[in-house]
């Protein structure tokens, strides 16, 4: 009898060690299960003048769209810059001038105009015309609609579930539809660590940045808008 006793305390013991065990393996935080907020971000290009100038035309302002090759401002002596080179594209054809003559009235003025290289938005507007820019001033920001990317916090015990090109689903605030991403940047270090937090854990905890980029941009997406991501 004491021998059956032992037995079912024994048996009663481990079962009770096993569905510990077994209450701590689903308690392991899954991040295929979670969701993840941030915003919208998109690859910005700050457009400026490459010698100091005073602006004299700019003819957009934020939220245009502008193209790939457009002009979007000039400074004070681009019209004048504009003549000599067109008179050296004359000498040039006729004999009177060398090439290097002509690419140099060439460069001249083409420092005297910001173009757009991409076909893009204006997303800021940093200058007015009459001011006088420094060189490598900037004068207006374009954003590429075709590269746009979540930035999102993981904690740092999930941190292993996650690799490069790993595929996510991207839905934004006020439209129904699912964007497809994949994970293109896994930062190395913590980015911060939350100060406005409850318990001790949670102070401690180390979060890192993670950029989702979206494989289907279209132009519904807006930088800055709320968006979450939940991994496939």
């Amino acid at each position: 009898m004491r021998f059956l006793i032992r037995r079912n305390l024994a048996t009663s013991m481990i079962l009770g060690l096993l569905t510990l065990v077994a209450a701590g393996c689903s308690g392991k935080k899954d991040f295929k299960d979670m969701t993840f907020s941030g915003t919208m971000e998109m690859t910005e290009h700050v457009l400026g003048i490459k010698a100091a100038g005073r602006l004299t035309t700019l003819s957009v302002k934020e939220g245009d769209v502008v193209t790939k090759g457009q002009l979007l401002a000039s400074f004070d002596r681009f019209e004048q810059n504009k003549k000599d080179y067109a008179r050296v594209g004359v000498l040039y054809q006729n004999g009177g001038a060398d090439k290097q003559s002509l690419e140099n009235a060439q460069l001249a003025m083409e420092d005297q105009e910001v173009i757009s290289p991409l076909n893009g938005v204006v997303l800021v507007k940093s200058a007015e015309v009459g001011e006088v820019i420094p060189a490598g001033g900037g004068v207006v920001v374009v954003g590429d609609p075709s590269d746009q990317w979540v930035k999102i916090f993981v904690s740092e015990d999930l941190m292993h579930q996650l690799r490069i090109d790993q595929t996510a689903t991207i839905s934004v605030d006020g439209s129904d539809k699912r964007y497809k991403g994949h994970v293109s940047f896994i930062a190395d270090k913590a980015e911060f660590t939350p100060r406005n937090v409850q318990t001790p854990d949670e102070r401690v905890t180390q979060t890192f940045a993670v950029k989702i980029a979206v494989d289907d941009a279209d132009a519904n997406l807006h930088a800055g808008v709320a968006a979450d991501v939940k991994f496939d």
